[in-house]
């Protein structure tokens, strides 16, 4: 009998799974940095196996080709899409969540990716979706105190050499890094120049082609907890 070979679906056949094993059946907050393939791709399939309740995005993205297939998904669900920017809050009694980035509603790419603070009295970790030299240095010009000496951050543009400004890591400087980007990817990410970066400035990193799965976790006293598997 000849076998069929099924299309692979990344959201059905590697998040899904992991979400429910580890026990997460709802997501109260779905958040899509831009409307680029490698960020968003499989949502839909997620959004038909996780019940979810709203999702953000980032301003003027819904109308690009990649996200026709999530968009029937959400008219289907009736699944609540807002569009998020600087200012704006997710509520929670455990975080202080916040996005600072971007500051228009003119959608051009990589550099109106939603950057999300997530902040409370122990631990400071900033999101940085795929945004660029451009948008780290409006960051450092706007939030030059607020910034300061992280504990976590997760780099922005998979280590691209077009991110991780020199004066950005400097102001951030974060306890812990980590770079999202395959093993022998065919865009050579986290590019060199960064990793002497983070390497010249004592920023230790993990990257995911490297460590596989890597799971944070803030103990209630504050501990940094970093599991790799």
């Amino acid at each position: 009998m000849e076998k069929t070979k099924e299309d692979y679906e990344v959201g059905r056949q590697i998040v899904v799974p992991f979400l429910k094993g580890k026990g997460i059946t709802k997501i109260d907050t779905l958040v899509l940095t831009h409307a680029d393939a490698d960020h968003m791709e499989g949502a839909e399939e997620v959004l038909q196996e996780v019940r979810v309740d709203e999702i953000h995005i980032t301003p003027g993205s819904t109308n690009k080709n990649g996200m026709r297939d999530l968009m029937e998904e959400v008219r289907e669900q009736h699944i609540p899409m807002i569009e998020k920017g600087a200012g704006e809050k997710i509520d929670s009694s455990y975080f202080q969540f916040q996005y600072i980035y971007p500051t228009d509603a003119t959608y051009e790419g990589n550099n109106d990716s939603l950057v999300l603070s997530m902040q409370n009295r122990y631990f400071h970790g900033l999101f940085m979706g795929d945004i660029e030299k451009e948008g780290e240095l409006e960051l450092v010009k706007k939030y030059p105190e607020a910034l300061k000496d992280i504990t976590l951050l997760k780099i922005g543009h998979h280590g691209s050499k077009t991110s991780s400004e020199q004066s950005f890591l400097e102001l951030t400087n974060p306890a812990i890094s980590i770079i999202s980007a395959g093993f022998g990817n065919r865009f050579g990410h986290p590019h060199q120049e960064v990793v002497e970066r983070l390497d010249a400035l004592q920023i230790p990193f993990l990257q995911t082609g490297r460590e596989g799965t890597i799971e944070v976790e803030i103990t209630k006293s504050g501990e940094l907890l970093v599991t790799t598997f």
